[in-house]
């Protein structure tokens, strides 16, 4: 078992993350921020930056969190999922590559939708914007957007 969460953690960092600071996924302990998505501000516009802004912007945010703990955050990408059967959970992300495309950039984010009905298809090009939070799971800390349905667009 012990393997299986390394394992885990290992692909969760490098899938979510890619070259940045991203650590674990959330696990249903997790404590979610609260998110009105008919009236909520967008805080950070993630969607109006180059890429190398952008991954500039979302390294700023994974180097100081705390400064962004209870801000919308707005990120376009491409959707990914991933199922990890040793803790029965599936984890949702809305990523993009650098230029060179070694490196994925983005987010975990959490949805209360079902899954495959309420979620894009795999790779579908997404925006998404979502209050920043943060949990622990499998002993790590971790960053995420918890969105609302409305805040889920599909762009292709």
């Amino acid at each position: 078992m012990k393997n299986g969460l390394t394992l885990l953690i290992c692909l969760m960092l490098l899938f979510a993350a890619g070259c940045s600071n991203n650590t674990a996924p959330p696990a249903a302990a997790a404590t979610e921020p609260s998110n009105d998505a008919t009236s909520v501000k967008i805080d950070v516009d993630l969607t109006e930056f180059s890429k190398t802004m952008m991954i500039a912007m979302i390294d700023s945010i994974y180097t100081t969190p705390d400064e962004y703990i209870g801000k919308t955050i707005k990120m376009g990408g491409k959707y990914s999922s991933v199922y990890y059967s040793d803790i029965n959970q599936r984890f949702h992300y809305v990523l993009f590559s650098d230029e060179e495309s070694c490196c994925s950039y983005g987010f975990i984010f959490e949805y209360d939708g079902a899954y495959p009905d309420d979620y894009p298809e795999e790779d579908a090009d997404i925006a998404v914007s979502g209050i920043f939070g943060s949990g622990e799971a499998l002993g790590q800390k971790y960053h995420y957007l918890a969105v609302d349905d409305d805040d889920i667009v599909i762009l292709n």
